[in-house]
């Protein structure tokens, strides 16, 4: 009698032990379909990095208020990385290169540039086929520029300079991970000072474009700049 009681404590128990795992069981289905989920839209986590490649250009509104921005109009194309923080969220990091467009050269200014960017940015349609966003950044350009007359170089100058953008953009999720779009920034940056306008379109460099130093007198402006891109989210 003893031995059979003790086999029905045990089954009892057995039994028991069978009920709680099936009850506890069926509560931890949707926490781990949760985390399936949300492990298939950031395989990585929430810190998702990505890389890309833009083309676009620039250029400065005319200062007789004619309202085309084509003053000092330069084009180029850049690199960039990108880490989103979460599906809203991003960081972005880029260099960009650019050079002084053909009807820049013959206005008589001749420029190169490096922009060195940082930035952060906010999508706010993620889950969408196409998602606008807002971004905000700044950074470091050096620009070298030459005033050119008659096709020869009068003066060269050289320098690093503050710059800064505000700009909207579109993207694309043509699939998870490839993505396609177009942005429009607002660019802060620095403007060679022009000499006076000849009948032809050209400039005509004199003392007041030039410092002291010898050095092109240049100012602050903002630029209306366009750009299009290809990004890879990992």
């Amino acid at each position: 009698m003893r031995r059979l009681a003790a086999m029905c404590v045990v089954g009892g128990l057995v039994a028991a032990t069978g009920v709680a795992s099936a009850q506890s069981a069926p509560q931890e289905a949707p926490a781990a379909k949760d985390t399936a989920a949300e492990s298939e839209a950031y395989p990585g986590g929430f810190l998702r990095p990505g890389f890309g490649a833009r083309v676009g250009g620039y250029g400065f509104r005319h200062a007789d208020g004619e309202g085309v921005w084509d003053n000092c109009r330069m084009n180029g194309v850049g690199v960039f990385g990108t880490l989103d923080l979460d599906k809203h969220v991003f960081g972005e990091v880029g260099l960009d290169f650019y050079s002084a467009a053909p009807e820049t050269n013959e206005q008589g200014l001749d420029r190169v540039s490096t922009h060195g960017t940082v930035g952060v940015g906010f999508r706010m349609l993620p889950d969408f086929i196409v998602s606008p966003y807002a971004e905000l950044g700044g950074g470091v350009e050096w620009t070298r520029i030459e005033a050119l007359q008659d096709g020869e170089t009068l003066l060269a100058d050289e320098g690093a300079y503050p710059v800064g953008y505000i700009g909207f953009g579109l993207e694309l999720n043509a699939t998870d991970n490839l993505k396609l779009g177009g942005a429009f920034r607002m660019l802060a940056t620095v403007l060679p000072k022009y000499g006076e306008a000849q009948g032809d379109g050209s400039w005509k460099w004199n003392d007041t474009t030039v410092s002291g130093e010898g050095r092109i007198e240049t100012e602050s402006d903002f630029a209306a700049q366009a750009q299009f891109f290809l990004r890879y989210a990992l």
